[in-house]
């Protein structure tokens, strides 16, 4: 679309509006479909990462909290102990 429109030389905003109304009036509906299902198909694989990234991040994250909790029982244990040999 931008080499059609940039074809002719635009003196100002009219000019421009009125060969991109009749550039896209111009263009055949496959090339606008192609478009479209080229956007779609990017989309789908930026969401897909996203999800991927999502999750892992949700991984670490949960298997850092078990780190954390089963290192504060552990440790509360482990301190429970040492009392008790004191006593």
């Amino acid at each position: 679309m931008q080499q059609c429109v940039y074809r002719t030389k635009n003196c100002d905003i009219c000019d421009l509006q009125k060969c991109l109304t009749q550039t896209w009036v111009d263009f055949e509906q496959n090339v606008i479909e192609a478009a479209i299902d080229q956007w779609c198909d990017r989309l789908r694989s930026c969401v897909c990462m996203l999800v991927a990234d999502t999750l892992n991040t949700c991984r670490k994250i949960i298997l850092y909290l078990y780190y954390v909790v089963h290192q504060n029982i552990f440790t509360t244990c482990r301190n429970m102990l040492a009392l008790q040999a004191l006593y």
